[in-house]
C-alpha cells in the first residue's frame, strides 16, 4: 500500500466527515463512489473484497422482515482506497 496515498484518502475523508472516527453506510459509499443498490448486491453475492472491512453489522427486526446497519472505519475505507 502507498502511503502517500492513504495519507490522502484520510484526508480527503476527514474533510468530508470532520470529528467522525465511524462511518455509516451512506456516508461510506459517498466515500468510494458505489450506490446502495451495488452495495446490496455485494453483500448478496458475500462480495466482501468489492467494500471496506466492515466494522459493526447490526440487525434490526421488524414484524415483516430483518434489516442490517453497518459502521466502517474510517482508516479502513482510506486503506481500501488506497489499495
Amino acid at each position: 500500500m502507498n502511503e502517500k496515498k492513504f495519507l490522502f484518502y484520510l484526508d480527503k475523508i476527514e474533510k468530508m466527515f470532520p470529528s467522525k472516527q465511524k462511518l455509516n453506510q451512506g456516508e461510506m459509499l459517498k466515500c468510494i463512489n458505489k450506490s446502495r443498490a451495488t452495495f446490496n448486491r455485494i453483500i448478496d453475492a458475500n462480495e466482501l473484497n468489492k467494500i471496506p472491512k466492515i466494522s459493526l453489522k447490526e440487525e434490526h427486526k421488524r414484524s415483516s422482515s430483518h434489516y442490517y446497519t453497518y459502521q466502517f472505519d474510517i482508516y479502513d475505507i482510506a486503506i481500501f482506497l488506497a489499495q
